[in-house]
């Protein structure tokens, strides 16, 4: 079934989460339908992808559609999302589904009840397809672990979707599911969705409520820079989302009540941007820096200022956020207990590889409680940088879609993104180039803290001027 939106004509599973629940409700499509094509769509593209590790039974999938029906067809109240099917990240509990991190100590019976975000999708009428693709224990940028084996990305079976997230990234890229969520510690999010081409948004530190995840909700330091987020081929897709699950739930002590702003109603022409291109610790290719430039380019015709500049010293966030918080300083000692306890003896590649990094990583609780100090010096400069403007675009990371198994041996490329999750701003990743070998090059929109809606409206002119997603040639 194929649709035409602007002269173009779309297949249903290639539609935006938006524009299938205004079909369902305009009951130009009917649920059972929209199901039907996802689950046609991932019977064609996850035996090659390896995207979705843990899926619905296609009965149950199509039951719960005709359910979906027939409350729309009795002219009962609907939610936001009536009848779109969705895809989680394994870290996050999905009743009936078992959930692992794909990690074989982790895994145990269906979850009994649903995280936080996923209750709430759920409550606007989403059904679940199932949980997607991560690297063991979350800890790498790619997808590939010794359970469930290795994702691969849409646009080049060669290349990484990324990770944490690029199982999500991958199936959503490829038409399987329109909307999903992940999580991001360092770029979980935002690589992924750069690797792959759509849309991904880490929203303000605190926004989100993380209570679910497959590794407890008592993260420790991982608390104050990881957050769920949603991932689209659109931006809108984005702001339909953000707008369900944002919110305290009384459970987590991070989560803030600040409410969610709608980007629709910022004032682009008051925006004053700054962009650059080079971080000065990690050089990206001329694709990318060009890509960057053209986005600000863009810019210039809808905002009020466009300034090429730059924080200094950015290369303190790569020390401060993967060297003392994901590495830890002692040597891997806290990591290897916790991989014991998890029954974890025979460790994927990639984990291993994480280990062996941990390892060399030794600093003293004195220099720990200094680089803390650091941290919140961090924070306060680069609000200083950003006072003057309203949002900042720069790369999301030093290349586009690496090969398999060259992320974490690369991993400085990706300050672009651990910068942030060290600030705890919004930023939201959108395509605006290709690179010469058809790879996606996304750019990164950053804006001041609980601002998510100015970086989602600069976002969605990027995604207007240059083109946002495109389908894969799969």
């Amino acid at each position: 079934m194929t649709f035409c939106f602007g002269g173009i004509m779309q297949e249903l599973h290639y539609l935006s989460a938006t524009e299938i629940v205004s079909k369902i409700k305009k009951k130009q499509v009917s649920c059972k339908e929209v199901m039907e094509a996802h689950l046609r769509r991932i019977a064609q593209v996850n035996p090659i992808l390896n995207a979705i590790i843990q899926a619905i039974d296609p009965e149950e999938a199509l039951k719960q559609a005709k359910e979906a029906d027939r409350v729309l067809n009795s002219g009962e109240p609907v939610g936001r999302l009536h009848g779109l099917p969705i895809t989680i990240k394994d870290s996050l509990k999905v009743k009936g589904f078992s959930d692992s991190c794909a990690c074989r100590g982790l895994k145990r019976g269906p979850a009994e009840e649903d995280a936080t975000v996923v209750s709430r999708l759920k409550k606007e009428g989403a059904i679940v397809l199932g949980l997607t693709n991560v690297p063991e224990l979350l800890l790498s940028i790619e997808t590939d672990n010794a359970m469930y084996g290795q994702t691969k990305n849409p646009y080049n079976l060669e290349r990484t979707p990324g990770g944490s997230s690029g199982g999500e990234a991958a199936i959503i890229a490829a038409g399987g599911s329109p909307l999903g969520i992940g999580s991001d510690a360092g770029g979980s999010i935002r690589v992924p969705a750069h690797n792959a081409g759509i849309a991904g948004i880490k929203p303000t530190q605190g926004r989100i409520p993380s209570t679910g995840n497959t590794l407890g909700n008592t993260g420790g330091l991982f608390s104050y820079v990881a957050s769920n987020g949603p991932m689209a081929r659109t931006v809108d897709d984005l702001i339909l989302s953000l707008s369900i699950i944002s919110g305290p739930n009384g459970n987590d002590p991070h989560a803030m009540p600040i409410p969610f702003k709608d980007p629709s109603q910022v004032n682009l022409k008051s925006l004053k941007i700054a962009f650059f291109t080079d971080d000065g610790y990690a050089t990206p290719t001329k694709e990318t820096q060009n890509t960057v430039r053209d986005a600000a380019f863009a810019l210039k015709e809808y905002v009020h200022q466009v300034d090429e500049n730059r924080p200094q010293d950015s290369g303190r966030a790569f020390r401060l956020l993967w060297e003392t918080i994901f590495l830890g300083g002692d040597k891997g000692a806290s990591l290897k207990h916790w991989m014991q306890l998890m029954g974890i003896h025979n460790p994927s590649p990639h984990l291993q590889e994480y280990v062996q990094m941990a390892e060399l990583s030794e600093f003293s609780v004195s220099d720990l409680r200094l680089r803390m100090m650091e941290i919140d010096q961090y924070k306060i400069d680069m609000l200083n940088f950003i006072q003057p403007y309203d949002a900042i675009i720069c790369p999301v990371a030093a290349t586009p879609a690496k090969p398999h198994g060259r992320a974490l041996k690369e991993i400085k490329d990706f300050n672009y993104t651990m910068s942030h999750n060290l600030t705890g701003w919004p930023g939201v990743v959108v395509r605006c180039g290709t690179s010469q070998e058809g790879l996606p090059i996304g750019v990164q929109v950053l804006a001041k803290p609980w601002q998510d809606d100015v970086a989602l409206a600069v976002a969605r002119v990027l995604e207007n001027c240059l083109g946002g997603w495109k389908p894969p040639l799969l």
